[in-house]
């Protein structure tokens, strides 16, 4: 019912009519079920629905499904938002998970068009040290050339010279010097270059 095209409406009726404690079926079934949730067009508006009127330990246990699975969906056309939308709850322990679980992959989720959204996401709610950790993978990539031309990864890029400071934000701008010249003939790079003092 969940993924269902009509089935859908009924189960996210019953959440709005029912309690927490009588909704429990359902956010059992939203937890097992959590990827193919997710991943579907409509059950995507159902597990964003049921972390809505979950409470308590269902809450935690739904939100905690969703940031385990978070490399999967990132990538996923459907998946990243409900990734997106537990990071919007500002619980800090939530950026926290999503961001070990997409730990060493920042650098190829950033060159994706879905999962890009996710890091930039997590840039701009998770806490510093997290902030720092995604910066910090970002400029020591080997792949730091690539990101800073790609049509998705260079809105990253961007993101982090927004959100990094003092010594972290100089050694990314550092990071970026060698590459100056090929962002100066790239129609994604003039943008890096636009955000920082790097043009001359």
């Amino acid at each position: 019912l969940i993924k269902d095209l009509n089935g859908n409406h009924v189960i996210q009726r019953c959440l709005q009519r029912l309690g927490s404690e009588d909704s429990q079926f359902i956010f059992d079934a939203a937890a097992s079920h959590c990827i193919e949730i997710a991943s579907h067009r409509h059950g995507c508006c159902v597990l964003q629905r049921c972390v809505d009127f979950s409470s308590g330990v269902q809450r935690q246990r739904l939100v905690a499904e969703i940031a385990s699975n978070a490399l999967v969906l990132s990538q996923d056309p459907f998946g990243n938002y409900v990734v997106q939308y537990i990071l919007e709850l500002a619980m800090p322990w939530t950026a926290s998970e999503v961001i070990s679980r997409l730990e060493g992959n920042f650098a190829c989720l950033s060159m994706q068009k879905f999962s890009s959204n996710v890091v930039e996401k997590c840039l701009k709610l998770a806490g510093e040290d997290n902030k720092a950790q995604i910066v910090r993978e970002l400029m020591s990539s080997s792949r730091l050339g690539q990101l800073l031309q790609d049509p998705y990864a260079n809105y990253v890029v961007q993101s982090a010279l927004t959100v990094s400071k003092g010594g972290l934000h100089a050694s990314l701008i550092e990071a970026i010097r060698p590459h100056l010249p090929a962002l100066r003939s790239s129609p994604y790079g003039k943008r890096i270059l636009s955000r920082t003092n790097l043009k001359k």
